[in-house]
């Protein structure tokens, strides 16, 4: 090499890009959709983090809405990750809940996107279908299995949404139930006598428990239609 000659900066982001494969750029992405920095996949920011001119992104996808639904599909699958049914359908469908919540938890970025949209591949669908064997194994048939499958997904996604929102707001969450609490102290004594008594046992419950609480009464609430 001589040392003499100049680097040419503007070629080293056009050598990275070459590299670039849509496999690359989704572990990039999830990568920055792991922490808790706001707007952290703007295509700015992805191509900070793969050292390329964000323009070189739209060589594997037409637009950022089709990175976020490969994201959030990616996210699915990895929940979906040694996935096998349970002893019984209620076993099934409580851990397939458990498990796209979980994956979903740990790239709160992408959660709050995914809340408010169907992926249409690969991940999904196998989430949708051993969803849908569970709630056949359990005797309900074609139409209300598909109104349950609706209710499930559509419970685990809103309320993983909310809150990949609360681990992003971050303290803050923390200071408003403080504040609710404290609010309650500044009503006259005797106003609202059953909420100044609990609020302080309300604002205790921690997301996850409520999450299990909540999806334990969905579960029974299916297993209620079964013996109609």
């Amino acid at each position: 090499m001589d040392i003499d000659k100049p680097v040419d900066k503007a070629s080293a982001p056009r050598r990275r890009a070459q590299g670039l494969t849509r496999e690359v750029i989704l572990e990039a992405c999830l990568g920055l959709a792991a922490g808790t920095e706001p707007d952290a996949l703007s295509f700015r920011k992805i191509g900070k983090e793969l050292g390329a001119d964000p323009t070189a992104l739209y060589r594997h996808f037409a637009d950022k809405d089709e990175l976020l639904l490969a994201l959030a599909d990616r996210v699915i699958a990895r929940g979906m990750d040694g996935y096998g049914p349970g002893a019984g359908w209620e076993a099934s469908v409580r851990e397939l809940m458990l498990r796209i919540r979980a994956s979903f938890l740990h790239y709160p970025q992408v959660a709050t996107l995914a809340a408010l949209r169907v992926t249409r591949q690969e991940g999904e669908r196998e989430f949708i279908e051993a969803m849908l064997a569970a709630l056949r194994q359990a005797g309900f048939g074609k139409r209300e299995a598909a109104l349950v499958y609706r209710a499930c997904g559509d419970f685990v996604l809103a309320w993983t949404g909310f809150s990949a929102g609360l681990l992003l707001l971050g303290e803050k969450s923390a200071q408003d139930d403080e504040a609710w609490v404290r609010s309650y102290a500044q009503e006259p004594e005797g106003k609202y006598p059953l909420g100044t008594g609990s609020v302080e046992a309300m604002a205790a419950v921690q997301d996850e428990e409520n999450y299990r609480f909540a999806l334990d009464l969905l579960l029974g609430g299916i297993a209620a239609r079964l013996v109609r």
